[in-house]
């Protein structure tokens, strides 16, 4: 038995209507492996009984709550699309917004120095990492983790022919890294205090606690990032820190007591201060 891709969605759209109808598309399309184009032209393609209950499985996931990018196992960032599962963050739209800025800023370096060393610091998925190797080959691209469950959700998004300028590292933030090697460290740390009330119900039900949470009111592993970057980054060397909307004011407190220079601010696409960047003396 089977049924055409337009009567299924139609149905499910008003059996479902807390759902956004572009996540239950993308179920549908997931499943049967096809495009949102294939989906507007050919609204009569029918679909097979098994693929039917795939989908209706799915549909269950989303109305428990469980993020779509952990349900159809991917998410795209940057115009790439990675893996993602429950060992990692999912990419968000808000963390593409310092990959222009990053390559403006590397590039300057790169053209001074002929050379350029970058370290994505708890990579996670390798999105940001990853991403940054493709749009610059001639970089040497460092990623690193302390989670094996998250190294292992990174090797599936790991391809050695198209990123070998890249290596992965298992390590506790910086530390064993010798003395100024890098040009450019970038991190999206765990920042979010612990009993946030801010958090979405679902990011903190689905999402790995590891790689959210900080102590100190989200600072703890962001003063271990100032802290060691002062002595891994080259002179002139910039660090890339992404945290919470309100804690810019502190960070900038923190770079200044470890005498960095140049410290910016850059929003999201809400206006929140997303990024805090500055300059190694």
């Amino acid at each position: 038995m089977s049924s055409t891709i337009n009567k299924i969605l139609q149905s499910y759209y008003l059996d479902n209507s807390s759902i956004n109808k572009r996540d239950i598309e993308n179920c549908l399309l997931d499943i049967i492996g096809k495009t949102k184009t294939f989906l507007i032209k050919t609204p009569e393609y029918k679909i097979s009984s098994y693929e039917l209950k795939c989908f209706k499985r799915s549909i269950e996931l989303l109305n428990n709550g469980v993020p779509l990018a952990y349900i159809i196992g991917n998410q795209d960032f940057y115009g790439y699309k990675y893996f993602v599962d429950s060992n990692v963050l999912i990419p968000r739209a808000e963390t593409e917004i310092i990959i222009p800025e990053v390559l403006k800023q590397g590039d300057l370096l790169y053209k001074k120095n002929k050379k350029l060393k970058l370290i994505d610091a708890g990579t996670g998925s390798g999105c940001i990492g990853l991403t940054i190797a493709r749009e610059r080959p001639d970089w040497d691209i460092v990623l690193i983790d302390n989670s094996l469950e998250s190294i292992k959700t990174l090797q599936k998004n790991y391809n050695k022919r198209i990123h070998d300028n890249c290596r992965i590292v298992v390590s506790n933030w910086l530390k064993g890294f010798k003395k100024n090697i890098a040009d450019i460290i970038i991190s999206n740390p765990p920042y979010i205090e612990y009993k946030s009330k801010y958090l979405d119900e679902n990011v903190f039900k689905y999402e790995p606690h590891y790689a959210l949470f900080a102590h100190e009111k989200g600072l703890h592993d962001i003063k271990i990032l100032i802290s060691q970057s002062k002595s891994i980054l080259m002179e002139k060397g910039i660090p890339f820190i992404e945290n919470g909307f309100d804690q810019s004011r502190e960070i900038v407190k923190l770079l200044k007591q470890n005498y960095y220079e140049d410290i910016d601010i850059i929003l999201d696409y809400n206006g929140i201060k997303r990024f805090t960047v500055s300059r190694n003396l």
